[in-house]
């Protein structure tokens, strides 16, 4: 997903780019063992987010990541949903800013539930508790409220695409769903003047030849879930990770760039592969069996900072300051604050990673079919006690170099791609039985939204790039026009 993700609050699916919100109640009990009694003690007197914090609090942030924790009945899960916009009047140019704030205008309606930065309008709230915010290169996102029921959260999707449908066909725009832009150069990107990007921008640029196509040009889905304990959290945070790479060849749906065949079946995909390799791709804790929160805390505290937020200003004087020095000797005259922990792990843009919930980010953007299809996949593997040990023991054990040749292997072959005597395509139809598994065992009811995979992955062994592709070259003749036509979602 894009970089649009700062602080969210203790619940699953909460939005991105919210204020800093450290706020929750001391975590449940551990059914698995663990004994928080200790953490309960720190949990009395964790700072509050505007408080100056040092190197001594960082036994501290281990608890913050913990607050989260809920018991299962009262699991839910988020979807976020990201869309390319297009001006049909201009040629299919990229929305411009302004453009983009109409879109977020319409979204709030007569209720006028807008956030601005300045003048800029950069948020705006849906009277259900969804809500719009836009990415680097003016992509707008859907931040769905957390849902118990995925049909709800479909609901939710299908009123918003309504409503963006009402002001597509008013204002002459046209909205696409898919992973990467299938249209436009870098060049022509229109970069949204959102203050965190100011500083992004420059940052990244010089970390990854690819940072800015990740920024400007890539549309993903992400699944927020909850978690119940310690345990369960690092169970879900391992499968989360070490399933990425076939939930993107299940789901990759970017083999065009600027009108024509990447060679890649998820572009969006290859994008990360070169952009920042110190907060992107698979989180190195995964990596090992003895993953911990404190071990997430300690590859946060090495991971370099992007910015710190100081009345309303986004600075770049920390920016590749790792933030344990920052905890240590500040930067730049700014001294830390316990709001700039949550707003760092915000920057921390791995398959899968934690705040006060696990996210899930390995998808390409896709229909609505699709993103249920992803809610219900990763629903099934980790609601589900008994799948989530079985996902565990699936997934494959690599190291560093191999877990990065596979995701290079997806990018380029989805389905088809091995690596490491590991191939994708077998493995992929077990994850998707399994799944079903555990929503037979949670949510009986929701199964059949699992039925496209089923048909796409299992039988007819295909990813939705692989059926852009044979469209591509035969019934469409190689028409943009007609990839259009099948990529729109308003």
């Amino acid at each position: 997903m894009n970089p649009d993700d700062a602080v969210a609050t203790a619940t699953a699916g909460a939005p991105n780019d919210s204020p800093s919100d450290l706020r929750a109640a001391p975590p449940n009990s551990d059914e698995a063992g663990c004994d928080f009694a200790e953490r309960n003690a720190l949990a009395a007197v964790l700072p509050q987010p505007g408080d100056p914090i040092d190197a001594t609090c960082a036994p501290l942030f281990a608890e913050y990541l913990l607050r989260g924790a809920k018991p299962a009945s009262e699991w839910r899960c988020g979807v976020e949903f990201e869309v390319f916009g297009y001006d049909a009047r201009r040629d299919y140019a990229r929305l411009t800013p302004p453009q983009v704030e109409q879109v977020l205008s319409d979204f709030a309606g007569e209720s006028g539930a807008l956030v601005r930065e300045g003048d800029l309008i950069v948020e705006a709230y849906g009277d259900e508790g969804d809500r719009l915010t836009v990415e680097p290169g003016g992509q707008i996102e859907f931040s769905g409220a957390p849902r118990r029921a995925i049909s709800e959260t479909g609901c939710g999707l299908r009123r918003w695409l309504a409503r963006l449908h009402e002001t597509a066909e008013e204002r002459g725009f046209v909205l696409l769903a898919g992973g990467f832009d299938p249209l436009r150069t870098l060049s022509e990107q229109q970069w949204f003047p959102k203050r965190r990007y100011g500083v992004m921008r420059p940052y990244l640029a010089g970390r990854g030849a690819r940072a800015w196509d990740m920024m400007t040009r890539t549309c993903a889905v992400q699944v927020n879930l909850d978690y119940g304990s310690e345990t369960d959290l690092v169970k879900k945070f391992l499968v989360g990770n070490r399933l990425a790479p076939f939930v993107t060849a299940m789901f990759a749906n970017s083999p065009f760039a600027e009108g024509r065949p990447t060679g890649y079946k998820s572009t969006r995909a290859a994008a990360w592969l070169d952009t920042d390799p110190a907060r992107s791709g698979l989180a190195p804790p995964a990596l090992t069996d003895d993953f911990s929160p404190d071990a997430y805390v300690a590859y946060a505290l090495r991971t370099p900072m992007l910015f710190a937020v100081r009345d309303g200003e986004y600075s770049g004087v920390s920016a590749g300051v790792p933030f344990g020095d920052f905890l240590r000797r500040g930067a730049g005259g700014l001294r830390p604050l316990f709001r700039d922990w949550p707003d760092h792990l915000s920057t921390i843009f791995t398959d899968a990673r934690l705040k006060q919930h696990v996210e899930l980010r390995n998808a390409d953007g896709g229909s609505v079919e699709m993103a249920l299809a992803l809610q219900a996949l990763w629903k099934g593997l980790l609601y589900d006690a008994h799948s989530l040990d079985e996902a565990l023991r699936l997934a494959p054990r690599l190291d560093a170099h191999d877990a990065h040749e596979l995701r290079a292997a997806v990018a380029r072959d989805a389905l088809a791609a091995r690596h490491a005597s590991v191939s994708v395509l077998p493995l992929a139809k077990e994850i998707v039985a399994l799944a079903a598994e555990g929503l037979r065992a949670v949510a009986p009811d929701e199964d059949a939204h699992l039925d496209v995979l089923r048909a796409q992955v299992c039988e007819d062994e295909v990813s939705p790039a692989d059926i852009l592709l044979r469209n591509w070259h035969g019934l469409w003749n190689a028409s943009p026009a007609r990839l259009v036509a099948h990529l729109r979602v308003a």
